[in-house]
């Protein structure tokens, strides 16, 4: 128990040692105050620093700065001109979908290097379209089945020759009416 007084009779010392050095010193308070103030007059201003040592590395910063936030604008208006665009593409093409196009890499790469939407759109779905194409010819081509439409099947024109006289006579005073008679 002796032995454990005296290791905690120095701890006591050493512990007092301490508190004494972190106090403060009451005694030189007035002359710890003035070293204060002459160490906040001595440091720099902000003004000094830039336009000294630290001139350079200041500059610098507010250049990388400004440089990050023009790259930033320059981001937004492209993709801002992008959006623009792709809405007039859907237009002709109601498939288009910017979001899915840019996940193709041939078309990020041709938009990349400066070539319009509208015509990436048609680099990369070359195929698709012309069959598309294709398909829609065909059809305009092929005549029209009996009963889809409102005439009848057969085309038929009037031929003037088989007009009786009062026919001719109608059409003659409708024509100079200023009626424009079409065959």
């Amino acid at each position: 128990m002796e032995e454990h007084k005296s290791k905690h009779a120095g701890s006591e010392a050493a512990q007092d040692k301490l508190a004494a050095s972190q106090a403060p010193d009451t005694h030189n308070a007035p002359e710890a105050r003035a070293s204060l103030e002459e160490r906040v007059e001595q440091r720099p201003s902000f003004q000094e620093l830039i336009a000294g040592v630290y001139r350079e590395d200041y500059l610098k910063a507010v250049s990388e700065t400004m440089l990050a936030q023009a790259r930033e604008t320059a981001r937004y208006l492209a993709y801002r001109e992008l959006c623009f665009r792709a809405e007039a593409v859907k237009r002709d093409y109601p498939d288009f979908d910017l979001e899915r196009e840019l996940e193709n890499p041939t078309f990020a790469r041709l938009l990349e290097g400066g070539v319009d939407p509208k015509t990436a759109y048609e680099v990369v779905h070359h195929a698709a379209l012309r069959r598309r194409e294709e398909r829609l010819a065909e059809n305009a081509a092929r005549p029209q089945e009996n009963g889809l439409s409102t005439g009848s099947a057969t085309v038929s024109k009037a031929d003037p020759r088989a007009l009786t006289r009062q026919e001719r006579r109608q059409l003659r005073r409708r024509a100079a009416r200023g009626e424009e008679i079409v065959w």
